[in-house]
């Protein structure tokens, strides 16, 4: 069952899909988009507007896990990190604050002291722009 609302007014990452906010895009289908947080990591979200996991359908779902294979693989190349974590909150006792399904592929270090919880400060446009190319490079060489 597809959403009802396909786009809502004030959500960012409805912005981003439909154009009216920049972002640094590193790949999209028909299903899904795909652009670097203001952490330098990159976010997968469905096109339409679903809030969390319990609106989104198996098409969609679907689709979110299909490019989250072949991103976390060019994430892992592109960054040279040891491993990745999905990261996926739905309401707000789990730590969602945006309320637009979005997975976080977070790039993990050996050593990076990780506890799921990180920086949310915006880093340097010229290293997020510097991020979302590289990666959308080595994503273009992914079958």
């Amino acid at each position: 069952m597809a959403a009802q609302i396909r786009d809502v007014e004030g959500c960012i990452f409805c912005d981003i899909v439909n154009g009216r906010a920049p972002g640094h895009w590193i790949y999209e289908d028909k299903y899904v988009a795909v652009f670097l947080s203001l952490e330098g990591q990159p976010l997968i979200i469905p096109k339409p507007h679903f809030s969390d996991i319990f609106e989104l359908d198996e098409i969609y779902a679907a689709a979110i896990m299909k490019a989250a294979v072949r991103v976390a693989k060019a994430t892992k190349i592109a960054i040279g990190c040891d491993g990745i974590n999905l990261v996926q909150s739905n309401g707000t006792p789990a730590g969602q604050d945006l309320f637009h399904f979005h997975l976080h592929i977070k790039p993990r270090f050996i050593g990076d002291d990780v506890t799921l919880q990180w920086n949310t400060k915006a880093i340097d446009e010229a290293i997020r722009k510097e991020t979302s190319d590289t990666i959308s490079r080595q994503l273009n060489k992914i079958p």
